[in-house]
């Protein structure tokens, strides 16, 4: 048990480490770099548009999942799968 801890403990020092480390090397992709170019009125519509999209992009496979798992245990209910 206290060795299954040690090791969660060091993956996660690790994994903050890099990220830590790795962050000043991180460079914007193409859009970001055009937007810094933008009005002040047009950043703002930028910046909501790219927070939608991220939103979006982690909910549907939540999303997707949830659904799924809803219809199998309807079916398990409702006994439409055979019994494993």
């Amino acid at each position: 048990m206290a060795r299954t801890w040690r090791t969660v403990i060091l993956s996660l020092a690790v994994s903050a480490l890099i990220s830590v480390h790795s962050s000043d090397r991180a460079m914007a992709c193409p859009n970001c770099k055009e937007a810094v170019s933008l009005q002040g009125s047009e950043v703002a519509n930028v910046a909501s548009g790219y927070n939608w999209s991220v939103v979006f992009m982690l909910a549907v496979p939540f999303s997707m999942m949830g659904t799924g798992a809803f219809m199998v245990r309807r079916a398990v209910k409702w006994g439409l799968l055979p019994e494993m």
